[in-house]
């Protein structure tokens, strides 16, 4: 009777010990599976990441590009750009130009050195060329980045006792920094002198209203943009008014000034022409606009 009784158990321990086994090869596959699908997924993603040779997610044409070895260019940093690229709709994120050197241009991406990223290739539309050997006086609005900090600005010139390394304010900056006079390295900047040239806003089309844009690039009928927030668009050239550099308006002027990314109408109440800035009253509070954002007759 106890041999029975211990078979009886023998048996019972057995079958678990098998179950166990079967159940944990059963798993391991799965995990294996699961590893692999994972493998999948990482592949799927950098595939759908791949673009040809200067495109990008939006509807423009591929370009050229003149530029130097060892000139500084702004564009969106490249592990910025590559991750956006692994969004769900990279149309809607967004980037910021910053500073990088040209390494080797090519017919429609070049290759950039970056800061932290070393040498990777960019497609030419989003490079904004800095060419060497610029010189500036006062008065003048130039394109440069921020120099003790980072990101793309226009600035004026306030002291060009060094024209190639100018005494400059920054127009596009909201904090304090923005009232301080910066010396800029010298073929850090470029004047610009034409309403179409990247680097300068313009007045957008967007259903009724316009929106203030920072040209990129323009090519054939298309205008690549950064605007609000920093997203990246596409316009077509005509439906966008150019603004002037240096608006000739006076106090009691009516200029359109942007609002939250669009235009609207205010009254002029004064204009600091060394400084770049036309002030309007706007919903009873006095505020400041940087040339560049100020337009006439949008209507």
């Amino acid at each position: 009777m106890k041999s029975k009784h211990n078979f009886f158990i023998l048996t019972i321990v057995l079958s678990g010990l098998f179950l166990f086994s079967v159940t944990s090869c059963n798993n391991s596959g799965n995990k294996t599976e699961d590893k692999k699908d994972s493998t999948k997924v990482a592949a799927v993603e950098k595939k759908d990441a791949a673009l040809p040779a200067g495109k990008t997610p939006w509807d423009f044409p591929t370009v050229d590009i003149k530029a130097n070895p060892g000139d500084y260019v702004l564009c969106p940093g490249y592990k910025m750009y590559q991750n956006k690229l692994k969004e769900a709709d990279p149309k809607k994120e967004t980037y910021i130009f910053y500073t990088s050197k040209m390494s080797k241009t090519g017919d429609v991406e070049s290759e950039i050195e970056f800061t932290f990223d070393g040498k990777q290739m960019m497609p030419n539309s989003l490079l904004i060329p800095i060419p060497s050997g610029q010189t500036a006086k006062k008065g003048d609005v130039i394109l440069t980045w921020w120099q003790t900090g980072s990101g793309m600005q226009r600035a004026i010139v306030t002291d060009d006792r060094n024209p190639a390394q100018p005494k400059v304010r920054y127009l596009d900056l909201d904090t304090k920094s923005g009232e301080a006079e910066y010396e800029l390295k010298p073929n850090s900047f470029v004047k610009i002198t034409d309403p179409w040239q990247p680097g300068h806003f313009i007045a957008a089309k967007k259903g009724e209203d316009y929106a203030a844009v920072q040209i990129v690039r323009v090519a054939q009928d298309k205008v690549l943009t950064i605007g609000f927030a920093g997203k990246i668009q596409v316009f077509a050239k005509a439906d966008c008014k150019p603004l002037p550099i240096v608006p000739n308006v006076k106090k009691g002027d009516k200029v359109w000034v942007p609002f939250v990314g669009s235009f609207n109408e205010f009254e002029v109440t004064k204009v600091d022409k060394k400084i770049g800035k036309v002030y309007v009253t706007q919903y009873k509070k006095e505020k400041s606009f940087s040339y560049g954002k100020v337009g006439l007759n949008l209507k």
